[in-house]
């Protein structure tokens, strides 16, 4: 079997989808970062990414597909490892979706609060640290969504190469 050749525009258009996936990845990095706030009252509490490890996976994870990202972007268009590519954008898509879908429920928790585990909500105490990490999953679930394109567009662009020309 031969090597299927990928049309000059798919490439481009992924390309460009693994640039905006670096930048969604990067900036649901640093917004998570930065989401830490103190609340004085009504109890001297201090709200960090740090105090769930589903957050420091969140972190991790959006990390690792930040330099994914970046190491695909810049790797030269003749490189041997473009084969390998797309199976490793479908691990990537899964890592995120996965870590993604693990903050989205315990930001859940600390908007809400769980009255059974006696989980109290915390959003009213410390409303800025809710919202970056609210933004910081928006732009994880950003940079699921440009994985899932580049693979919907990496597959079909090697399975039917005709109805991409």
């Amino acid at each position: 079997m031969g090597d299927v050749e990928i049309p000059a525009l798919v490439k481009q258009i992924v390309r460009g989808l693994r640039g905006l996936a670096f930048l969604a990845t990067v900036l649901a990095t640093s917004f998570m970062a930065a989401s830490h706030e103190k609340a004085i009252f009504p109890f001297d509490y201090k709200a960090d990414y740090t105090d769930l490890m589903l957050f420091k996976a969140f972190l991790g994870s959006n990390i690792a597909a930040s330099l994914y990202s970046f190491f695909f972007v810049c790797l030269p268009p003749k490189s041997l490892l473009w084969r390998l590519a797309i199976v490793l954008d479908v691990i990537m898509f899964g890592i995120l979706a996965a870590m993604d879908s693990a903050a989205m429920a315990a930001a859940y928790l600390h908007k809400y609060g769980d009255s059974q585990a006696l989980w109290p909500p915390i959003c009213s105490q410390v409303p800025t640290y809710c919202y970056r990490v609210i933004l910081a999953i928006s732009m994880g679930f950003g940079g699921v969504f440009m994985f899932l394109l580049i693979i919907i567009f990496s597959i079909s662009a090697i399975l039917n190469p005709l109805i991409l020309v």
